[in-house]
C-alpha cells in the first residue's frame, strides 16, 4: 500500500511544476485573451467577437499564411524525413566515432537564430537575400539547419531505449536492417515522432524570429502571422486585434496536436511506469 501511494505521489510532484506553469502561462492567458477580444479596437471600433472576422480581412494575413504553409509543406516533411533517416542510420551502424558524431549534430542547434541569419547571409550572399522570391527558402534553410541536429540526438536517444531482446527477435524472424527500422523501430518510437511533429508544426505556424531578423532585406514586418499580431499589439496599440489573430493561430495548433496524440500511442503508459 505504501509503495502504491509513493508510486502515485512522486510522479504527481514531478509534474506539478509543469501544471502550474501551464495554468498561469497557458490557460489563463487564453481566457484573458478571449475576454480582451471583446474590447473596441482599430479594426472593430464597436468591439465584440466580430474582431475575429475583421482581422482575417486584413490584406496582409492571407499572404502571411501562405508563407507559413510553404514552410509546412516543404521544410517540415524534409526535417522529419532527414531526422528519422539519420537517427536510424546512427542506431543501425556502430562505428568508432559514433559519440563524436552525435556531438557534432548538436552544434547547429546551439547556434542562436540571430547568428544563423548572419551566417547564412554570408554564405549565400546578400544579393540572394535581398531577392524576396528567395526569402521563403532562406528562412526555411535557417530553421532547418538550426533545428535538425538537436532532433537527431533526441530521436537517436529514443531508438536506443528499444529493448535489445525485441530487436534480436526480429533478426531471428529474418528481418534485415530496413525491415527492423520500418516494422519495429519506427512503430516503437511513434510517440516520440509524434512529439517532434507537433513541435515542428507549432513552431512553424508561430515562426517569428527568423523573418523578424531579416527586416534589413526590405522585407516588411508582416511576413508571418506572428509578426502581424505583434504589429497590432505593440506597434498599433491594438491589443484586441493582436489577440484575435493569436487565438486564430492557436486553433490549428490544438487541432493538429490532438490528431497526433489521439492517433499514436503518445499517451500510452510505458511498461516501466510506476505500479
Amino acid at each position: 500500500m505504501i509503495r502504491w501511494q509513493r508510486g502515485r505521489v512522486i510522479p504527481s510532484l514531478m509534474i506539478l511544476p509543469y501544471v502550474v506553469f501551464m495554468f498561469f502561462c497557458g490557460i489563463v492567458p487564453v481566457f484573458y485573451g478571449i475576454l480582451e477580444v471583446r474590447n473596441p479596437s482599430w479594426i472593430n471600433m464597436d468591439g465584440g467577437y466580430e474582431t475575429f472576422l475583421r482581422i482575417l480581412e486584413d490584406f496582409r494575413v492571407v499572404p502571411a499564411i501562405i508563407n507559413v504553409l510553404f514552410l509546412l509543406a516543404i521544410f517540415v516533411p524534409l526535417m522529419i524525413i532527414t531526422v528519422l533517416a539519420v537517427s536510424l542510420l546512427l542506431d543501425s551502424i556502430d562505428f568508432k566515432y559514433n559519440r563524436t558524431t552525435r556531438l557534432l549534430f548538436l552544434i547547429p542547434g546551439l547556434i542562436p537564430v540571430a547568428v544563423a541569419v548572419l551566417f547564412w547571409s554570408a554564405v549565400v550572399g546578400y544579393d540572394v537575400v535581398w531577392d524576396k522570391s528567395n526569402i521563403r527558402w532562406f528562412i526555411g534553410a535557417i530553421s532547418f539547419s538550426t533545428g535538425i541536429g538537436s532532433w537527431i540526438v533526441i530521436q537517436y536517444g529514443s531508438l536506443r531505449s528499444i529493448s535489445h531482446e525485441v530487436l534480436e527477435a526480429g533478426v531471428v524472424d529474418g528481418c534485415n536492417r530496413f525491415q527492423l527500422a520500418w516494422r519495429l523501430k519506427l512503430p516503437m518510437i511513434s510517440r516520440y515522432v509524434a512529439y517532434m511533429v507537433i513541435l515542428l508544426i507549432v513552431g512553424t505556424l508561430q515562426i517569428f524570429n527568423e523573418p523578424n531578423l531579416l527586416i534589413y532585406t526590405n522585407m516588411t514586418t508582416d511576413w508571418s502571422p506572428s509578426q502581424i499580431a505583434f504589429t497590432y499589439a505593440f506597434k498599433n496599440a491594438d491589443f484586441a486585434g493582436g489577440v484575435a489573430l493569436s487565438l486564430i493561430m492557436l486553433i490549428p495548433n490544438v487541432i493538429l496536436a490532438l490528431l497526433f496524440v489521439l492517433n499514436t500511442d503518445f499517451m500510452k503508459k510505458s511498461k516501466s511506469s510506476w505500479k
